[in-house]
């Protein structure tokens, strides 16, 4: 079995002490649902598609909120990209998912729930 190459992390900054619910996927995998304490990580590896296809995404939740995001998408998160990562570290926030910036040393990188 190889090793994987690229892993994804997710960080619970949801704060006011609320969990978050996740359940990711792509298409060839469930990773299941997962509930993660506040403050806490999880994280899952896979080694990305040749032909640049790869794309988890998932769905999170808290309370009465529910979003789904792109946490891997190859064209965007390959490691040469100028965001692009081998370890994908994200903190979950109310207003959107933020990505760990290598350039900068933050999670500065973020989007807007959709």
């Amino acid at each position: 079995m190889s090793r994987a190459s690229t892993s994804v992390v997710i960080y619970n900054d949801l704060g006011g002490g609320l969990p978050l619910r996740h359940h990711c996927k792509s298409r060839e995998d469930d990773l299941g649902y997962q509930s993660l304490a506040p403050g806490r990580s999880w994280s899952f590896g896979f080694t990305p598609d040749i032909f640049g296809r790869t794309l988890f995404y998932c769905r999170f939740s808290w309370g009465a909120e529910s979003h789904i995001f792109d946490i891997y998408k190859q064209s965007r998160d390959k490691e040469f990209q100028e965001f692009g990562c081998k370890k994908c570290e994200w903190k979950i926030r109310k207003n959107g998912p933020c990505k760990f910036y290598k350039k900068t040393g933050m999670f500065d990188h973020c989007y807007s729930w959709d």
